[in-house]
């Protein structure tokens, strides 16, 4: 009797630990997010009402700054378009690999500024960013920019049809910019 209560606590220390580290790695998420969307709004209080006012209107996606890509590593596998740091310089991949090195110009090649196109690979997850701006107010000056970073987990579960399962989420944040410095930003979940 002593063994079966003794098996049955072990399988719930199992299943919490499980559960921590699953809650630990979507905090981990959630943090990348916010510090992305952050980095996005901060860029644009930096930039001149000139800029700002030329950012088109419609929904686009947009580069995540290269300071959020991964370090390149030796076992995942690469397609083209996966984003990389190594030893300092920032790569992207233009022909699918695995094991070759981001100095290996066949399936590499280096870069200095991110594509909208980009993969980010980071925390288990692929991240991307879509910013929408209205249009400027004639009145008052002021536009609106909207930042969603959205990230899509991919899981070892499977459906019912033997399909891996896939979980997506997003953060927003938005930003009122004034031609004469007035900023003002928010996020939500």
């Amino acid at each position: 009797m002593a063994a079966v209560i003794l098996t049955l606590v072990f399988i719930g220390l199992i299943e919490a630990v499980a559960l921590t580290s699953s809650t630990m790695d979507h905090a981990r998420r959630q943090i990348l997010a916010t510090q992305i969307l952050n980095n996005e709004l901060e860029e644009l209080r930096f930039s001149s009402w000139t800029a700002i006012s030329a950012l088109p209107t419609p929904s686009a996606a947009v580069a995540i700054d290269r300071q959020f890509w991964p370090p390149w590593k030796s076992a995942p596998d690469y397609v083209a378009n996966h984003v990389v740091s190594y030893n300092g310089a920032w790569y992207r991949c233009i022909a699918a690999n695995s094991n070759q090195a981001p100095t290996n110009t066949t399936y590499w090649t280096s870069v200095t500024s991110g594509a909208a196109t980009d993969i980010i690979s980071r925390l288990g997850a692929t991240f991307t960013v879509r910013r929408t701006v209205t249009s400027p107010n004639p009145i008052t000056n002021i536009r609106e920019v909207n930042f969603t970073v959205t990230w899509v987990v991919k899981t070892s579960r499977r459906d019912a049809s033997n399909n891996p399962l896939s979980f997506t989420y997003s953060r927003s944040s938005s930003g009122w910019y004034g031609k004469y410095g007035l900023n003002l930003s928010y996020q939500r979940s």
